[in-house]
């Protein structure tokens, strides 16, 4: 097995300040990419779960809908975003340039 990772875009590891909210649930972030979301929940919701969620940036928030595509029992759920607004995109990706700095510029595709 080579451990390929095939996700369209690159992911980050974010400040601990961070966490998504949603339905009944909340979880602080792991990792973040303009495409996703890995979010710490020992309770995860199952893959294939639609939620809306907010993420928490300290006095920040950023709405997005998503959908769980991995789901890891006593670690957190993968959430794709599926409909992110380009305002909110654009946000979101000053948010990762903020965090992670010419690592996130390289490595965003052109047009994200």
């Amino acid at each position: 097995m080579t451990g390929k990772d095939n996700r369209a875009f690159p992911r980050f590891l974010v400040s601990s300040d961070t966490c998504a909210i949603y339905g009944e649930g909340a979880g602080a972030i792991r990792d973040l990419s303009i495409g996703g979301v890995f979010v710490v929940d020992p309770e995860p919701f199952p893959a294939g779960t639609h939620l809306n969620i907010e993420l928490r940036f300290g006095d920040h928030a950023i709405p997005a809908q998503g959908v769980v595509r991995r789901s890891i029992p006593g670690e957190g759920m993968g959430i794709q975003f599926l409909e992110i607004s380009p305002a909110v995109r654009a946000r979101l990706k000053l948010y990762l340039l903020d965090q992670v700095g010419e690592r996130a510029r390289v490595q965003f595709p052109p047009g994200s």
